[in-house]
């Protein structure tokens, strides 16, 4: 396919005959097919036009600089044409240490698939596309070998790929959504493959939160090109727009954003995150008791590790982390933007988790048993059966689960059968209020009642 931007070719077949982050869920039950493309054009930096700052508001005005040259990869799962939403999810992959991840499909990959969205990766940091040299780093007690980058990885695939800077990642990501949007062409090499697209939403986690949000205050204004952002974990990670385009500390979203925003900040994030209005297009979720990542979440990590890394930076010891199911919240969210943008239907509101003191010791209220008090409300944190904690050792952010004793467990409910009755009544509840999708209540439910003491 080619655009007045950009080509595309593909799909890649050569190398070792997988992609870097190939998909960690058999795709097959589902009927999806992954496949890999590569995009090539001329990307400019954004700053700042003659005269305006980046100010605390985030309603930045900004223009395109010189173009540069660039060449990065796209990894593509497409649903079968009778199961596809209409709906294309654009993923800015994540960057760990100079290697990618598609963090947020690994949060979400079986709502994704079940729900019959299309899902694009994209390559949009130079430290994770082609930098080459791996160093070791201390983390904390840990020492992490840097990269492996997609050039290094397999060289034969991915030789050919050069992403000069990260801060053209802005620019590319709206050639990324324009390549498998509605307005595309469906040529040869269509990512796609002819499936008619309606909508097209961008979503990324930490870091790569952190630059969609710096692309909504900048960019979007510009481009127009998606038609809802879903952000998880998004703090000040004192990114730069462009070299000496410096936001001031804590910038906000902007309010005036004209398509659904949805930011997932888990109690992790939201101690440490920008307290801003909400707005009409701008949704804050908070879930009460959730961490960063989670013990599942950092074992299906760790399963890709093992598989595309040899082990490095496996997880061993996940006994004790935080088990609270942020993925059944995040995929909802990710149902209610479609919905948002597709439909028009607000997503819903919640509550933010109130905060007290300051720096290192900003703590929210907790109840009697420990766990957080407002916030979006679950039924782990409404009818418990442990202390969710999202602080402690745990790799990766996971936290801590502080399981009750048996003794607790009745004083709390009596019998097994009574906690049940309660947990499944606010499972009812969350799933009205738009915190649970069916299939997730029906499985919280039956995983509930596995629960005896």
């Amino acid at each position: 396919m080619t655009h007045s931007l950009f080509t595309l070719e593909g799909p890649v077949t050569r190398g070792r005959g997988q992609p870097h982050s190939a998909s960690i869920i058999d795709l097959a039950p589902y009927g999806y097919d992954e496949a890999e493309y590569f995009i090539t054009g001329l990307a400019s930096r954004f700053a700042p036009v003659d005269g305006a700052e980046l100010e605390q508001h985030g309603r930045w005005e900004a223009e395109p600089g010189e173009p540069t040259p660039y060449r990065t990869r796209l990894l593509v799962r497409r649903p079968p044409r009778d199961r596809f939403n209409g709906t294309v999810v654009v993923e800015f992959l994540q960057e760990y240490f100079g290697a990618e991840r598609d963090t947020n499909y690994i949060w979400n990959g079986e709502t994704l698939l079940r729900e019959g969205f299309a899902w694009v990766g994209a390559s949009l940091h130079h430290e994770g596309v082609d930098v080459r040299g791996r160093t070791e780093i201390p983390f904390g007690d840990l020492t992490i070998r840097t990269g492996p980058s997609l050039v290094e990885w397999d060289p034969d695939r991915y030789g050919t790929l050069t992403l000069p800077h990260s801060d053209l990642c802005y620019d590319i990501l709206s050639h990324v959504g324009r390549a498998v949007g509605p307005g595309r062409g469906t040529g040869a090499n269509d990512p796609l493959a002819g499936l008619e697209v309606q909508q097209v939403l961008a979503v990324g986690n930490t870091i790569a939160g952190a630059r969609l949000q710096q692309y909504i205050n900048a960019v979007h204004p510009l481009h127009q090109v998606f038609d809802g952002f879903y952000l998880q974990d998004l703090t000040d990670l004192h990114l730069s727009l462009a070299e000496g385009a410096v936001p001031p500390v804590a910038p906000w979203l902007r309010t005036d954003v004209d398509v659904p925003v949805i930011v997932l900040n888990t109690t992790t994030a939201a101690m440490n995150a920008t307290r801003q209005d909400e707005a009409p297009f701008l949704r804050f979720w908070e879930p009460a008791g959730s961490s960063h990542t989670t013990g599942p979440f950092m074992a299906r990590v760790a399963r890709v590790n093992q598989r595309d890394l040899g082990g490095q930076g496996q997880a061993d010891s996940l006994a004790q982390a935080n088990t609270l199911p942020v993925q059944y919240v995040s995929g909802a969210a990710l149902v209610a933007l479609r919905r948002w943008a597709a439909d028009g239907e607000p997503a819903p509101d919640f509550p933010l988790i109130s905060r007290a003191g300051d720096g290192d010791e900003v703590l929210p209220p907790f109840d009697e048993v420990g766990n957080v008090v407002g916030g979006l409300r679950t039924p782990w944190v409404d009818v418990p059966i442990a202390r969710y904690d999202w602080r402690g050792q745990s790799l990766g952010g996971s936290g801590r689960t502080f399981p009750f004793s048996d003794e607790k467990l009745t004083a709390l409910y009596g019998t097994p059968d009574t906690y049940h009755s309660k947990f499944q009544a606010s499972v009812r509840e969350a799933e009205r209020r738009g915190v649970l999708l069916p299939e997730d209540a029906r499985t919280a439910i039956e995983d509930s009642r596995k629960v005896r003491w």
